[in-house]
C-alpha cells in the first residue's frame, strides 16, 4: 500500500523509525513529524537535523520510512522548524487479541 493510498499511513510514522532512500540506503532516523516535513537525524544523539517534505514519502513499512525515487538530498532543518507544530503521532495499528489496559 502506497503512502498516498490512505491517511492512516502518515499516522504510522513514529519517532525513531529508520528513513531510507528509494534504494534502501539508510539516511537517518525520524526525530519529529511536522505538519509538512519529516525531521531526520543521522543518529539518535545527533543535534543536527535534516528535513524532507512529507510529500517525498513513498511508503511506510514496519520500522522504516521509504522516500520516493528522485528525492534529492535532505536539506538542513531550521532550528525553528519553519513554524510547524511537531507531533508525536502514535500508530493506529492494534495487535489482534490484545486488550486495552
Amino acid at each position: 500500500m502506497a503512502f498516498d493510498d490512505t491517511p492512516f499511513e502518515r499516522r504510522s510514522i513514529i519517532s525513531g523509525m529508520r528513513v531510507r532512500d528509494s534504494n534502501g540506503a539508510l539516511l537517518g532516523y525520524v526525530a519529529l513529524i511536522g505538519q509538512e516535513h519529516l525531521y531526520v537525524r543521522r543518529s539518535p544523539f545527533n543535534r543536527h537535523w535534516k528535513e524532507v517534505p512529507l510529500s517525498a514519502v513513498g511508503r511506510v513499512l514496519q520500522g522504516s520510512v521509504l522516500l520516493r525515487e528522485g528525492t534529492g538530498p535532505l536539506t538542513k532543518a531550521d532550528p525553528m522548524f519553519h513554524g510547524e507544530i511537531p507531533t508525536q503521532t502514535l500508530p493506529l495499528a492494534q495487535i489482534p487479541g490484545a486488550s486495552h489496559v
